[in-house]
């Protein structure tokens, strides 16, 4: 048997069997090609949604650390002159420690003693029943070393 130049020798199928083959291929290239362009898509989304995300976080969280950075600044300053005040002007040594004492207690404060973990959940319940905001961990201590510093003026009469 002799095949013309028109034919394929390797064909075995009819002309609707070789397009419906040719068709579940295309499909199955369009169903790889949506997959693919979808997972890319939506990485490419989360990736873009973080970036916004951690934006809008550091903006707040610099408007408030710098707000809370100058609070415990000022504080710090409170105290450290009133230290050079015992210890230089009026030369009471004993003054000057206890001050000293409230000094490096303000001094060590770091960002984990202000803003704990329940601080970042939101709208939720916080989880430490002795939860202290922010302000009020500030209000707290700006107290506390004004009845000091007043307590340490009553007590060596200045």
């Amino acid at each position: 048997m002799a095949y013309s130049d028109n034919e394929d020798i390797w064909a075995n199928s009819s002309d609707e069997e070789q397009v419906a083959y040719e068709r579940n291929l295309a499909e199955k290239e369009w169903e790889r090609l949506q997959e693919d362009h979808g997972n890319t898509g939506y990485k490419e989304g989360i990736v873009e949604g973080k970036e916004v995300n951690m934006q809008r976080g550091f903006d707040k969280g610099y408007t408030e650390g710098l707000v809370i950075g100058k609070l415990i600044g000022k504080l710090r300053g409170m105290i450290s002159c009133q230290i050079v005040f015992y210890r230089q002007l009026l030369k009471n040594e004993e003054a000057a420690k206890e001050l000293d004492t409230l000094f490096e207690e303000v001094d060590k404060i770091e960002v984990q003693n202000i803003y704990s973990v329940d601080y970042f959940r939101e709208n939720g319940p916080k989880r430490i029943e002795n939860y202290i905001s922010p302000d009020d961990y500030v209000k707290q201590l700006e107290e506390r070393v004004k009845a000091t510093l007043e307590q340490v003026a009553a007590k060596y009469a200045c």
